[in-house]
């Protein structure tokens, strides 16, 4: 008996040159992404579209939305979604509240399911992890940065100085590095990128004047405060792991690809939007390790990312995917840096790791067919943990 279509929905803030219910040419902000999983989808009876909250009517129930036919985008109307993948990168509250919105009336109108939860802000998963025994040696001390006295306190145990990070930063923008001078005494150097993702240098005399810049730098938007880490390869410059775990056709957790990401030798960060450039993991770590220990470091970074996955969903619900990145000190101490619940696959195109590059694409695919076939709740039950269910048997590793 043949399955029956599944509409899949991918979720954007917005589509370029859309306007609500209007046929013709538009196109999705991901257009490779969504070209990719269109195509995949077409064999497995499942029906792919992108919307965005514009294209909802909350009174009617319909729904526009972009598919991929012909060769190109096109705008037409499309059914409400049995299985949404928010790829929604909301640049306002407004817009955010939208996208919040538009699922909520989509759900009064028809049941989805949905491939992600949502993962709070980057200090409230520190603070959930840094709890858990397995997990905490390898996270940095975090907190939230409130005045410059807080640096004044800790530059002096800090030899390589404090870094600042937007709290809801991506791609190394606004990320700095604040450090005292060794020759002069009182004089602090703020390394780090503009908001605009552009590398600078600005010198200070006084904590009290690096506040004030710090203050103007900031504006409004909460960052966090941590140690400056070591995280440089043997030829000096910075890098990074990225794993993608992705849920497939049985709700199971796997490695559906890993990658390095190189900065350049003057540049604080690894990110590719900021110049950096991908290799395969594998290769970058034997690069800068002996054989056994470089197979060691990665099968490691590996098993703590799938321990992490499954103690988030403890706390935060149900994810079909997340990405971690890892920082390794010249001695191999690992540093997890970062959990994206909305990864993109940029490193496994650079990388020409073909096989990672389908498998981040088919996976979610089979994981929406298993979601709407499944019969196991959504969510734990009450006084139930996600860890509780993942020991037994019968549904281990399953949301």
């Amino acid at each position: 008996m043949p399955q029956r279509t599944i509409a899949f929905g991918i979720m954007a803030a917005a589509l370029k040159g859309a306007s609500q219910f209007a046929p013709g040419a538009v196109l999705p902000p991901e257009p490779r992404l969504s070209r990719n999983l269109s195509a995949a989808a077409a064999s497995l009876g499942i029906d792919v579209y992108v919307f965005s909250p514009d294209g909802f009517d909350p009174d009617t129930g319909k729904l526009a939305g972009c598919k991929f036919e012909q060769g190109g985008w096109k705008l037409a109307l499309v059914p409400l979604p049995d299985v949404v993948y928010d790829r929604s990168f909301p640049k306002s509250a407004d817009s955010q509240r939208r996208c919040a919105a538009a699922l909520s009336g989509m759900s009064e109108w028809k049941h989805h399911e949905r491939i992600n939860g949502r993962l709070p802000s980057k200090l409230q998963v520190y603070d959930c992890l840094r709890g858990r025994s397995a997990i905490a040696p390898y996270l940095p001390q975090t907190a939230h940065y409130r005045t410059v006295a807080q640096l004044e306190e800790i530059l002096p145990e800090l030899p390589q100085g404090a870094v600042l990070k937007p709290a809801a930063g991506m791609q190394g923008r606004g990320f700095l590095h604040i450090e005292a001078s060794p020759w002069t005494p009182g004089e602090l150097t703020v390394f780090g990128r503009t908001r605009n993702n552009v590398p600078f240098k600005e010198t200070f005399r006084s904590f009290a004047a690096l506040g004030a810049w710090l203050q103007s730098f900031m504006g409004s938007s909460p960052f966090l405060v941590q140690p400056y880490l070591p995280l440089r390869s043997a030829d000096d410059r910075p890098y990074d792991i990225r794993v993608l775990l992705q849920k497939d056709e049985r709700g199971t957790w796997q490695v559906s690809g890993s990658a390095a990401r190189l900065g350049s030798p003057d540049s604080l960060t690894s990110n590719l939007h900021g110049g950096g450039v991908a290799e395969p993991a594998a290769d970058t770590l034997a690069a800068n390790f002996m054989p056994t220990k470089a197979e060691h470091l990665l099968k490691k970074i590996h098993a703590i990312s799938g321990q992490t996955a499954l103690l988030l969903e403890e706390s935060f619900g149900r994810f079909g995917e997340l990405a971690f990145d890892f920082g390794l000190e010249p001695s191999g101490k690992l540093w997890l840096l970062e959990v994206n619940a909305k990864p993109g696959r940029e490193s496994f195109h650079l990388t020409g790791d073909q096989k990672a590059a389908k498998l981040s694409i088919i996976r979610l695919l089979q994981y929406a067919r298993y979601l709407t076939n499944r019969n196991a709740p959504t969510f734990p039950k009450a006084g139930e943990s996600a860890s509780d269910r993942l020991s037994r048997p019968e549904s281990k590793h399953r949301p």
